[in-house]
């Protein structure tokens, strides 16, 4: 189950911070798009972001347990955009990663069906089968209801793969609509929580965990909170933090007692660190390795004053208990 890899990923690596690869072809420094930038151009996009993401996996893939791949910022760049998608994907998976693409689909069922297909499971022509983009997980946003939502569950079902539906997300005007209070009396996040709950109780696996998780945003902590208390087993996607303007004791309460449960992703803050194009390739793997363990360290001190267990006593407890 995705799930059981993605905690077990977590533990490895000591931490629950992620990193989002979003690119943005204008801040790519100079160093890596002087080789293509004579090239037409969908090929020198699909090179350039190509080759920026794998020179980031290299040096984030031994600190983090999964990227997460914003596919608007790739669906900017045409053709090339998508091909890097692919082979940033492909990339990732090569160097141990988890792949979660945030690509915040939904539709009627039989188009939702389409969209879980592409991303998730196979496509077929021709009486051949192959998968397309083969993501780990995804994003969905649940306003079409139930019924638009049963196609990426039943993809995660027969695939092992996991799905994280929008609850509360990191944006002011999230309120506009989230916030919203029902007849029942509970605000429309909460509800919205319980559904996700409801959807991941046939797909919890070894560690606990669900492979049906929630997008929950670090910039309100309060609702967040509350959601960790409705969605006890989904694994919490926190955006937010860094160039949002979430920190790491707003996320904390995303967390079960365990330390687990939730996901801190920061792109730009790490990824993209400085504006200077011209800057060296040692001083920018300098600064992208200082920003992201400034995250790691920032979140680890959070949780431990909160009272969470590191990693490591997690690893451990776990290790206990499958022995038991």
């Amino acid at each position: 189950m995705f799930a059981d890899r993605l905690v077990d990923a977590v533990r490895r690596k000591g931490t629950p911070c992620i990193v989002g690869l979003d690119p943005r072809i204008e801040a790519i420094p100079d160093f890596l798009t002087a080789p293509v930038r004579h090239l037409p151009a969908d090929e020198a996009a699909h090179l350039a972001i190509a080759g920026h993401n794998r020179w980031l996996i290299e040096r984030l893939a031994p600190r983090v347990a999964a990227v997460k791949l914003q596919s608007a910022f790739y669906e900017a760049n045409g053709l090339g955009g998508l091909r890097a998608l692919m082979d940033t994907i492909d990339c990732a998976r090569r160097h141990g990663l988890l792949v979660i693409v945030d690509v915040k689909r939904s539709d009627v069922p039989s188009t939702a069906a389409a969209y879980a297909q592409a991303y998730l499971g196979e496509s077929e022509a021709f009486g051949r089968r192959r998968p397309l983009f083969d993501a780990d997980a995804v994003t969905v946003t649940p306003f079409l209801g139930v019924d638009s939502l049963q196609p990426f569950v039943a993809e995660c079902a027969a695939r092992g793969k996991g799905l994280f539906v929008l609850v509360k997300t990191s944006n002011p005007g999230s309120a506009d609509l989230q916030d919203l209070t029902l007849a029942s009396g509970e605000r429309l996040y909460e509800r919205l929580g319980g559904l996700v709950d409801q959807l991941g109780a046939g797909l919890i696996g070894a560690s606990g965990y669900s492979s049906i998780g929630a997008v929950v945003g670090a910039t309100f902590p309060a609702e967040a909170a509350r959601l960790r208390r409705i969605m006890p087993r989904a694994v919490l996607l926190v955006p937010g933090y860094g160039a949002q303007g979430g920190g790491a004791g707003d996320a904390v309460g995303c967390f079960n007692d365990d330390g687990l449960g939730a996901l801190i992703s920061a792109s730009r803050s790490v990824t993209l660190p400085t504006a200077d194009r011209e800057i060296a390739p040692q001083e920018l793997e300098l600064l992208v390795t200082q920003r992201l363990q400034a995250m790691i360290d920032e979140v680890g001190r959070a949780m431990r004053e909160r009272g969470l267990p590191p990693m490591g006593q997690a690893a451990a407890a776990s290790a206990t208990l499958a022995s038991s």
